[in-house]
């Protein structure tokens, strides 16, 4: 004979971790997303992550409360975990997997946005990025003619010489 312990999988201890991991916790963060006004992006990808975690215990209890309802008598256990129905129990994890893997997304999004602007900025101050290739060969010959002496023969060196040498 069977304890009753033993007779359903609805009083095991990884059933309730189940409801904990689909149903509280989740609730609990959706709820807190939507009260607070302003998050930081570091507190956006810790619930996005946590929402990866819980939906990756999820799918482990699950499958772990499926090898059990088929151990079990009662043929409530095979109904909710071992037929089709089961399948509707894989919505959830699927479900906050995904929003977690989207809140953790743009805050990487957001990071990788920084870095190109930083990146652009850093690029359009410097004299040579501005000019082409060809446009900073030009630039750099214009700076070495301008440390050099005029030639002897060339025009600037006759009108830069002083009027009385004439």
């Amino acid at each position: 004979m069977h304890l009753l312990s033993d007779a359903t999988i609805f009083t095991e201890v990884r059933f309730w971790g189940l409801v904990l991991c689909s149903l509280v916790l989740p609730a609990a963060i959706f709820v807190t997303l939507f009260v607070r006004r302003e998050f930081s992006k570091t507190t956006v990808l810790a619930f996005g992550l946590l929402l990866i975690a819980l939906a990756g215990a999820d799918i482990f209890l699950l499958r772990a409360l499926a090898r059990l309802a088929q151990a079990t008598p009662s043929l409530a256990d095979d109904l909710v975990f071992s037929s089709e129905l089961s399948i509707a129990l894989y919505i959830f994890p699927a479900a906050f997997g995904t929003i977690g893997l989207n809140m953790v997304s743009h805050v990487l999004m957001h990071y990788l946005k920084q870095k190109e602007a930083r990146f652009e900025a850093h690029r359009q101050t410097s004299p040579s990025a501005l000019q082409g290739r060809r446009g900073s060969r030009v630039l750099r010959h214009r700076r070495a003619a301008s440390r050099m002496p005029p030639r002897s023969g060339s025009r600037t060196a006759v009108a830069r010489r002083p009027s009385s040498d004439r």
